[in-house]
């Protein structure tokens, strides 16, 4: 199955006062409201943007906001509760209020209660923070007076002006009139990144190839360890299309990386090369040089074009995806629950290119069906599942990626330590001037083309960092085979579950520390 784009999903904070005079113009403000926002969002080619209301659901402004946003094409409600529900639906006097609220909340995609806070009022303001905290742009039925107590709307309007979050502002006491304070904006690379993800093309055979091998592994690991495959069939249908998607868009710039800087060595050493043969063998044809010229030229076209197209980001932030993604499939067979509304802006990396990764994978799993009612988890089946399909999976592949970088990294250095041998006897030979004319330049020649060519080669295995990796798969294989022990001792399905999710971060992390580890690695011009 061919994967839809992924959504650019736009979270709406909404703030204000319980009594609003005039609901029908307010309503009308909001509507205003909603597409002002819309239209201040960048263009975008490949990528739909739609709208998460974040909203505590109190009387007034919290639900007017929550119903005109709704009705938007692709939106949907997410609720954080002050208070426990028992104990919010106190503050709602009438039944028809407490029956609106139960009902809008029974419709929303996710809902978060907020620990006890030591007073009502201070559980009020906690709440109205954590939505400016967690929103891309706020909406604010205000009049534009002093709040009335701790937490009122110009309290968590102040806090939004002072995190420059954009501020839109239905002016209550002015016929609703519609204020608009931009704030920092809207976190353009963020939604440019996916929308660049999102346009990328691949062959459609290529895809459904992968995802149904993909999803086949994955449903004969369940058979074999006692599980029914259909319980997660929903969640693997909608996961393996973007795995796999991502799987492929990465490998393919990591061949195009890892190609463009096998070439600017080589050109590099052939234009060094080239210079030194006219020099010492054509001396009278200066024109042969302009192949130098011709192989400089090259590697700037080479470096220019890579990073035009961003070979070295896009493996990188594909390749992240990707992993984020094949944890996926295990935390939704552990029936794990992530929390989905967006951390706060303070605590959210500064590189845009992760922003859009963190997204991606947040709209993807928001969009997941629920677990089938009634559907018992067989613990000594899912952990042999877990073992099979993931952790020994992953500790096989560690095992044989360690053993590969070290196997090329041996390689190049005995090929960067016979390059020194030529070196060393051709100088020698060139020294002492043995031998006739043509083997006294042959050596120059050679003394000093083959330090540049083993400086090639100790160059592409630095850039590589074949060695660096190989460690660092050997010790993320130790660390799994630990994972594997304590999963194999776990007696019950909280133990699981917070070993899977021990078992993702350690994941992340490492794919993190490759990040690092490569991400300073870009394409430069060499000569």
């Amino acid at each position: 199955m061919i994967p839809q784009p992924i959504p650019g999903r736009i979270v709406i904070g909404v703030t204000g006062h319980r009594k609003i005079e005039d609901e029908v113009q307010a309503a009308e403000g909001v509507r205003e409201a909603l597409k002002a926002l819309r239209k201040a969002l960048p263009e975008l080619k490949s990528t739909p943007v739609v709208f998460s209301i974040l909203s505590p659901l109190a009387e007034g402004a919290d639900r007017l906001v929550a119903r005109e946003a709704v009705s938007n094409e692709g939106a949907r409600l997410e609720v954080v509760l002050p208070l426990e529900k028992d104990d919010y639906l106190t503050d709602f006097e009438s039944e028809a209020s407490k029956d609106e609220f139960e009902g809008m909340l029974s419709s929303a995609a996710r809902t978060k209660v907020l620990p006890p806070a030591p007073t009502r009022n201070e559980a009020y303001e906690r709440v109205g923070r954590y939505v400016v905290d967690r929103c891309d742009a706020l909406i604010a039925l205000w009049n534009g007076r002093p709040a009335a107590g701790r937490g009122g709307t110009a309290e968590i309007v102040a806090y939004a002006r002072e995190k420059k979050i954009p501020l839109l502002w239905v002016h209550t006491a002015q016929r609703c009139r519609l204020i608009i304070e931009p704030g920092e904006g809207f976190r353009e690379a963020l939604l440019q990144g996916l929308d660049n993800y999102n346009g990328e093309k691949i062959a459609a055979h290529q895809i459904e190839e992968q995802t149904s091998q993909h999803r086949a592994f994955l449903e004969e690991q369940a058979e074999a360890s006692g599980l029914k495959a259909e319980s997660f069939r929903r969640h693997w249908e909608k996961l393996s299309g973007h795995y796999c998607r991502a799987d492929i868009l990465a490998l393919r710039y990591q061949r195009m990386y890892y190609r463009a800087g096998s070439m600017i060595y080589a050109l590099a050493a052939a234009a060094a090369s080239t210079a030194a043969f006219q020099g010492i063998f054509l001396p009278s044809l200066p024109r042969i040089a302009l192949l130098e010229v011709f192989f400089i030229a090259a590697i700037l076209g080479v470096v220019l074009v890579g990073k035009r197209r961003k070979w070295h980001d896009r493996w990188i932030d594909y390749r992240f995806l990707a992993e984020r993604l094949r944890s996926a499939f295990f935390m939704s067979a552990a029936r794990v629950r992530l929390e989905t509304i967006r951390p706060p802006r303070t605590l959210r990396l500064v590189e845009p290119s992760r922003e859009w990764i963190n997204a991606a994978f947040a709209s993807i799993w928001d969009d997941l069906p629920p677990a089938p009612d009634g559907d018992p988890m067989i613990l000594p089946g899912l952990k042999k599942f877990l073992l099979r399909a993931w952790i020994d999976d992953q500790r096989v592949y560690h095992d044989k990626t360690s053993l590969r970088h070290g196997r090329r990294y041996q390689r190049l250095w005995r090929l960067g330590l016979g390059f020194f041998a030529v070196t060393f006897t051709a100088a020698l030979l060139h020294a002492l001037h043995v031998g006739p004319e043509w083997l006294q330049k042959t050596s120059l020649f050679l003394a000093i083309a083959s330090p540049i060519v083993g400086g090639s080669l100790a160059a592409v295995r630095t850039h590589r960092e074949y060695e660096r990796n190989s460690r660092r798969s050997a010790e993320m294989a130790r660390h799994l085979e630990s994972l594997t022990e304590q999963m194999e001792g776990a007696e019950s399905r909280e133990e699981v579950v917070a070993l899977v999710k021990e078992i993702e971060e350690t994941m992340l992390h490492e794919n993190e520390d490759w990040r690092i580890v490569v991400r300073f690695h870009e394409l430069e011009p060499l000569a």
